[in-house]
């Protein structure tokens, strides 16, 4: 990262203290052959594996890797510059030395943090996180008052208008009581019992598009006898019409097949009439006595006649062919209507079917939905009560915490890689109206116990009878690390500094935590003469002298 952005106590800082290339407080400072000094960051940009140059105008001289070195007494130097807390203009007193600064960051009441709700995407001041978090914070969990689900605060007022357990009127008979789930049910044209539900007429399907009351369906059916009936009658005919459309090819195939028996009549009648003229003529040439030329001219007439005769038969096949299959084409035509009247209705009587059957798994699917929200509803009820019960059975009214902290080796390793820094302990009181507290541990350590020692915190948390308590808080507490083979516990004790904020009356959840950061090495730990850690746990006591309270 680059250089070190401060805010120094007094008029600015010797160069020698500042980055060459980007001109801040060193970070940890390397030191070049040439004898200037830049932050780590910056001296990795300049010995590439080609080299690089120095960035002082004056010198310029190549740099390698194996030419730099880190500058430890530099180092030590800036870490005891005094500096004040980077929140100095918005109101923050703290003074200290560089070394200490990211330990008071962490803590600063005055340094922004972002808001825990990641959509949020504010960056509020510590102190006043809880408020953001209770009265600002769109994202905030809220919980419905009717159907109790949380939603986040920004979308509550669109979910409850939509809410299913929102209280409904029904409009038309007035009942109340109802959710908006149940007045669906009570409306449902089906299976609804609102003795005033406006269902449609039971001649909907034939276009009559009144809506009435059940008490009003029967003077409504009387009064309109006449136009139910046209309506049907209308729906008959356009019906008929589509018969009559099916029908056009089947009829016209017919009609060109009975178009056509006459003129087969006309062309038979025409061949005989010919045939007859000729059988005349033939007779007339025999009774005359035809000679040889005349003969050849009868034999020519003869076979002629043969040909028309041979059509003429033809032509009388053709139309005794024709007949039987006039009759087939007329029956199939009448089978065909009656089946198009029998699928019709067939179709009709399905789709009333299909209709009912949607209705009811719709019916069912809420009644589904409705039972699945109210299990949801007490899922959560009894896990708050679960909840509830956990935290009643671990908590304390004497003033004496016991905490047991399992998993440790987990717990200390999500410490190490910054995972899970610290955690709580549950609260405990110094009596059923007394004084409500906890404590934080950090099994890597904190500040000056960072990586070398468990650091162990007490913190004064707001309770209901703060009012009626002595403060700031005076009490003495007293700190131990249980020896599972109770052969040496591990000790520590502090009376609060009174002009210590972390001691105040708490004006949110929780004061700042304060302690021992050296509360225990962590090498003792794993001290073979001892059993502080057993079975992955680890046992921890808090006594807070009550003797001075009443």
């Amino acid at each position: 990262m680059p250089g070190l952005s401060v805010k120094l106590k007094g008029e600015g800082t010797d160069p020698k203290y500042c980055c060459s290339s980007c001109g801040l407080l060193l970070n940890e400072p390397r030191q070049t052959s040439c004898g200037h000094r830049y932050c780590k960051s910056s001296v990795e940009d300049l010995t590439r594996p080609d080299g690089g140059q120095c960035k002082v105008p004056s010198c310029g001289q190549h740099i390698k890797i194996e030419d730099v070195f880190p500058d430890k007494a530099i180092e030590r130097e800036i870490k005891s510059i005094p500096v004040l807390c980077n929140n100095d203009d918005d109101g923050c007193k703290w003074e200290g030395l560089l070394k200490d600064l990211k330990a008071h960051l962490d803590e600063c009441e005055y340094e922004k943090i972002a808001c825990i709700h990641k959509n949020c995407g504010e960056k509020i001041p510590r102190r006043d996180l809880s408020k953001h978090l209770n009265e600002n914070c769109g994202f905030r969990s809220a919980a419905c008052q009717f159907c109790k689900e949380s939603h986040p605060f920004k979308d509550i007022a669109n979910h409850q208008e939509s809410c299913p357990m929102a209280p409904a009127r029904c409009k038309w008979c007035g009942k109340k009581g109802l959710t908006r789930s149940q007045l669906q049910d009570h409306q449902h044209p089906q299976t609804g019992d609102c003795p005033n539900m406006k269902l449609p007429c039971h001649f909907e399907p034939v276009g009559c598009t009144e809506k009435l009351e059940r008490k009003q369906h029967g003077d409504h059916q009387k009064k309109t006898i006449t136009a139910h009936l046209n309506m049907v009658l209308a729906m008959l005919l356009q019906l008929a019409t589509n018969v009559e459309g099916l029908r056009d090819e089947d009829v016209e195939a017919r009609e060109n097949m009975r178009a056509a028996i006459p003129r087969l009549d006309k062309n038979l009648n025409d061949q005989i009439t010919k045939v007859s003229e000729l059988e005349r003529k033939l007779s007339s040439y025999q009774s005359e006595g035809a000679t040889g030329s005349g003969s050849s001219g009868l034999k020519a007439l003869e076979n002629r006649i043969e040909q028309i005769r041979a059509k003429v038969e033809d032509l009388i096949k053709k139309l005794a062919a024709w007949e039987p299959r006039v009759g087939t084409f007329e029956g199939i035509v009448a089978v065909l209507n009656r089946e198009i009247e029998k699928c019709s209705s067939q179709m009709e009587a399905y789709e009333r079917q299909r209709r009912q059957d949607r209705e009811i798994i719709e019916t069912l699917e809420r009644k589904v939905r409705s039972l699945e929200r109210i299990i949801a509803l007490k899922d959560v009820a009894l896990a708050e009560q679960d909840l509830r019960i956990q935290t009643l059975e671990l908590t304390s009214y004497d003033g004496i915490l016991t905490w047991k902290i399992a998993d440790f080796t987990r717990k200390r390793h999500d410490a190490i890689t910054g995972k899970t820094a610290s955690f709580y302990s549950p609260c405990f009181f110094t009596s059923r109206t007394g004084y409500k507290m906890c404590a934080r541990i950090y099994l890597n350590g904190d500040g000056m116990g960072k990586g070398t020692h468990v650091s162990l915190f007490f913190v004064v948390m707001r309770g209901h009878y703060d009012g009626l308590l002595r403060w700031p808080f005076r009490q003495k507490v007293t700190f131990m690390l249980l020896d599972q083979n109770n052969r040496e516990h591990v000790i520590d004790a502090f009376r609060p500094d009174p002009t210590s904020s972390s001691f105040q009356r708490p004006t949110s959840d929780m004061n700042i935590a304060s302690g021992c950061p050296l509360f225990v090495p962590l090498s003792q730990l794993d001290s073979s003469s001892h059993a502080y850690v057993r079975d992955d746990t680890m046992y921890l006591r808090v006594i807070v002298d009550t003797s001075d309270l009443n």
